[in-house]
């Protein structure tokens, strides 16, 4: 999230926009992208939907670039993006007191509902509690990370305190199964420890591409 968006790759290349939001579809997998355009400092601002596989991630300056065959003007003409159809949990974040648990025992699993992946907006997923083995908290997530036409993976936040020592961990979006109560809450379960996150190399975002292998972690069916 966060990341510009140039209008081509060429030197004189122009940022037209920065990800504020992936949204996939039924299979899970990237369908738009949610740029935010023009505003200044995020006054006036306007997000609108393109299709994600129009976007190309390439190589420029030593730097991941993603650029949009479009331009600023083309973006600010289209219609706002409506986040509203996505939010399940009715603007309330994933973080509230009813998901703030270290372990899910005061959770009644069997009131839980598969979230399908189309009704899955990234940006709502961030905050979202993770958990692994024996039901237990693993971590948060704390971003998404997308890569060619794909969301590629979720960072999850293991350990530390306040944010203070945290590690990054990159979970593979394989197999991943989000659950959502009566509330909107929505909840991760894998099949991990705390402890094989925690010996899990750290993601790191400069040399995720050339390590990703070693970076990324999937969940086993």
């Amino acid at each position: 999230m966060g990341a510009a968006i140039y209008d081509s790759t060429a030197d004189d290349a122009t940022k037209i926009g920065d990800v504020k939001d992936v949204v996939l579809d039924k299979d899970g997998k990237a369908n738009l992208i949610v740029i935010g355009v023009g505003g200044f400092l995020g006054v006036g601002e306007k997000n609108v939907a393109y299709d994600f596989s129009k976007i190309e991630w390439v190589n420029k300056k030593g730097e991941r670039w993603l650029v949009a065959n479009t331009t600023k003007e083309e973006l600010q003409a289209q219609p706002n993006f409506d986040t509203k159809a996505y939010d399940t949990a009715n603007n309330q974040p994933a973080t509230s007191a009813a998901t703030d648990q270290t372990a899910t025992a005061s959770i009644d699993k069997s009131a839980l509902t598969d979230l399908p992946s189309e009704k899955i907006s990234a940006a709502n997923l961030i905050g979202t509690n993770v958990y692994g083995a024996d039901d237990a908290k693993v971590g948060q997530i704390g971003d998404i990370l997308t890569g060619d036409k794909k969301v590629d993976a979720i960072i999850v936040d293991v350990g530390g305190f306040l944010g203070i020592a945290e590690k990054k961990v990159a979970i593979g979006m394989e197999n991943l199964k989000f659950m959502t109560d009566k509330n909107g809450n929505r909840y991760l379960y894998t099949n991990f420890t705390k402890d094989q996150l925690e010996a899990q190399t750290a993601y790191d975002k400069g040399t995720y591409a050339q390590n990703r292998d070693k970076q990324r972690i999937i969940v086993k069916q």
